[in-house]
C-alpha cells in the first residue's frame, strides 16, 4: 500500500519526525529503492540531497535530507479510515476504559477509572451525519479518498480540525472541503501545504463559507500567505502564527473583510511592516505577540492617526518595546479599547507591574481593559491622578502654571501629550504633592504605616515598614503571625489615609500597596 502512494512530494512520518518525499530511486551502490526525504526539522538530516559526489535532491537547508526504506516511511490514510479510527463505533467495552489514560496512582498502585457513558459518547460519535465538529489532528490524514465518500457521512460539518496531518497541497485540502458544504473553520496548522498555481486550483465551493482559518507552523511567508488567501473569500479571522512572516508589503482588496489577524510568532521586527495591515478597512482585533518589535510610532503626525481606524484590540506581548513614546503612540488610534502588554522591557522601567499598568492607563484615555483586567473608573481617576502628581515638578520646569495659559516646551509634550489634558479634567496638584510623588516615584521604597487590630483594644497601632510593591496576600500573611490569627479566610484589610478619606479594602490578594495608593503614616486596620 505504501508503495502505491510514494511519489516526489509525498509527505511522510517516521519516528514521530514529518518530512517530504524528494526522491525515490536506487542510490548506487546499494541495491533496492530509497526514499529521499526533507525533514520539516533541519537538524533530523544528514546531508542537502547529495550523497557520495552525486545530487539526488536539494533541500533548504544542508543538513535536513535523508534517506529511508520505504518500510521506515508512515505514508498515512484516507480522510474516511482517520475518521473511522477517532469516531468510529467501539464495539469492545474494555477498548472504551482508555487504560493509559483513565486512571489514578495511590501508593504504588494505578487504580483504572471508569469512564462513565463513555458508550454512549463513542455512540453519538459515531452517528457521522450528525457530526459538526471533527478534529483529526495528527492522525496521518493523506487525502480525501474515494470522491463523495465524505459528502455522503460528514454533511453538516462546520469545524474541521486537519492539522499536523500528511496531506501535501491546498488541492488535497480543497477536495476534502468541497465536500462540506456548511464548513466555517477550517485548521491546517504544522503541515507543509504546496501552493496552488496559476490555474490549477478550481476553488469553487471548497472554501465558499470558511469564516476561521488556521494556518499557524506552515512556514509560509506573507506573500505564500496571500497566495492561498485567495481561495478564501469569506474569511473573517485569520491565525497565521508562527511562520516565517516578516513584511507585510502586499496587502490586497480582497483582505479587507478580515476582522481578527493573529500574526504571534513572527518575526516582524519593524512597525512600519504592521502600518501596511491598515488596509485592512474592517480589522478589529490585531494579535503582534512575540514578534520582535522595538517601537510603535504613526507617521502622519496627528493627534488622531488615519491608521487602523476600527482597531479595538491590540496584543503586543512579549516584545521589545522599552520607550513611553510607543504608548503615547497608542493613545491616537481612534478605536482601541483594549490592550495585552506583558513582558516588555518598558514595564521594569516603572518600577513594577501595577505602576506601569497605572502609567499605561493614564497615557491611553480610552482603554477598558488591560490585560485581560477591566478598567475601572476608579482606577483610571487613581492614574490620572497620580500621574499629573508623578509629573508635576517637570511640569512646572517645562513652563507650565496654573492659568493654563503659558506654552509647554517641546520636549514635554511630546513625553506627557495627555498632561494638559488630564490638568483641565482635575486640576494641577499642589507643590507639596508633587514633591511626594518625586520622592515616592520608585515603587521599590520603604514606607511606615501603623497596623491596627482588635486584639490591640485602646493600645497605641504598632509601626511598620512596609515595601510598596508588596502584595496584599503577603500582607495578610504577615498580619496573620502578628496577631496569631487561626483562620486567613475571615480576615479582611483595610487602610486609612493620614488625610481625611473614607475607608478602603484591600480587596485584592494580588495587588500591591502601590495599587492602592497606600503612602507613609497610613494605618491598616486588621478585621476578623
Amino acid at each position: 500500500m505504501n508503495e502505491v502512494r510514494i511519489s516526489k512530494g509525498t509527505r511522510i512520518e517516521s519516528d514521530g519526525h514529518y518530512g517530504t518525499v524528494k526522491f525515490v530511486g536506487e542510490v548506487p551502490p546499494t541495491s533496492g529503492i530509497w526514499v529521499g526525504v526533507e525533514w520539516d526539522d533541519p537538524s533530523r538530516g544528514k546531508h542537502d540531497g547529495c550523497y557520495e559526489g552525486v545530487r539526488y535532491f536539494s533541500t533548504e537547508h544542508p543538513t535536513a535530507g535523508s534517506f529511508l526504506r520505504q518500510k521506515k516511511c508512515n505514508f498515512g490514510m484516507s480522510f474516511m479510515m482517520a475518521l473511522m479510527q477517532r469516531y468510529g463505533r467501539i464495539e469492545d467495552e474494555k477498548e472504551l476504559t482508555q487504560p493509559d489514560e483513565m486512571y489514578v496512582m495511590g501508593g504504588n498502585t494505578r487504580t483504572q477509572v471508569e469512564w462513565v457513558g463513555a458508550g454512549k459518547i463513542n455512540l453519538k460519535q459515531s452517528q457521522f451525519q450528525e457530526l459538526s465538529d471533527i478534529s483529526l489532528r495528527g492522525l496521518y490524514v493523506n487525502g480525501a479518498g474515494d470522491e463523495g465518500d465524505i459528502a455522503k457521512n460528514t454533511p453538516n460539518v462546520k469545524q474541521l480540525n486537519l492539522s499536523n496531518s500528511l496531506i501535501s497541497s491546498w488541492l488535497e485540502v480543497a477536495r476534502i472541503t468541497r465536500q462540506m458544504q456548511l464548513l466555517q473553520e477550517l485548521d491546517v496548522s504544522s503541515n507543509r501545504l504546496e501552493l496552488p498555481k496559476n490555474g490549477e486550483l478550481d476553488t469553487e465551493g471548497a472554501f465558499a463559507s470558511v469564516k476561521t482559518l488556521y494556518a499557524n507552523h506552515m512556514n509560509y511567508n506573507w506573500n505564500q500567505v496571500v497566495t492561498f488567501l485567495t481561495m478564501f473569500q469569506q474569511v473573517q479571522t485569520l491565525l497565521v502564527c508562527y511562520n516565517c512572516i516578516s513584511s507585510l508589503e502586499n496587502c490586497p482588496v480582497f483582505l479587507e473583510h478580515l476582522v481578527l489577524v493573529n500574526l504571534e510568532g513572527n518575526p516582524i521586527q519593524k512597525w512600519e511592516n504592521v502600518l501596511n495591515l491598515s488596509e485592512l478597512k474592517h480589522l478589529e482585533t490585531l494579535i503582534l505577540n512575540r514578534t520582535e518589535l522595538g517601537e510603535i510610532s504613526f507617521p502622519d503626525g496627528a493627534l488622531t492617526t488615519r491608521y487602523f481606524q476600527k482597531l479595538a484590540s491590540l496584543w503586543i506581548s512579549n516584545n521589545r518595546i522599552s520607550e513611553w513614546s510607543s504608548i503615547n503612540e497608542l493613545n491616537k488610534l481612534s478605536s482601541l479599547t483594549e490592550l495585552r502588554f506583558l513582558n516588555n522591557p518598558l514595564v521594569a522601567t516603572a518600577g513594577s507591574s501595577t505602576a506601569a499598568r497605572q502609567m499605561i492607563i493614564a497615557k491611553l484615555a480610552k482603554i477598558r481593559m488591560l490585560n485581560s483586567m477591566d478598567v475601572t473608573s476608579g482606577e483610571r481617576r487613581g492614574a490620572e491622578i497620580d500621574y499629573i502628581k508623578m509629573h508635576g515638578l517637570d511640569w512646572k520646569s517645562a513652563g507650565g502654571s496654573e492659568d493654563l495659559t503659558s506654552k509647554l516646551s517641546d520636549a514635554f509634550v511630546e513625553a506627557h501629550p495627555r498632561y494638559l489634558e488630564l490638568i483641565k479634567k482635575y486640576g494641577a496638584a499642589e507643590d507639596s504633592e508633587m514633591k511626594k510623588a518625586e520622592s515616592s516615584a520608585l515603587k521599590n521604597s520603604l514606607i511606615t504605616v501603623k497596623i491596627k487590630g482588635p486584639m490591640l483594644g485602646d493600645s497605641p497601632p504598632l509601626h511598620k515598614k512596609l515595601l510598596l510593591t508588596m502584595t496584599v496576600q503577603k500582607l495578610k500573611a504577615l498580619v496573620q503571625r502578628m496577631f496569631r490569627i487561626q483562620d486567613q479566610a475571615n480576615l479582611k484589610l483595610t487602610y486609612l489615609s493620614k488625610v481625611i478619606g473614607p475607608e478602603i479594602e484591600l480587596n485584592n490578594n494580588l495587588r500591591d500597596l502601590a495599587f492602592y495608593s497606600v503612602e507613609d503614616g497610613d494605618t491598616i486596620c486588621v478585621h476578623w
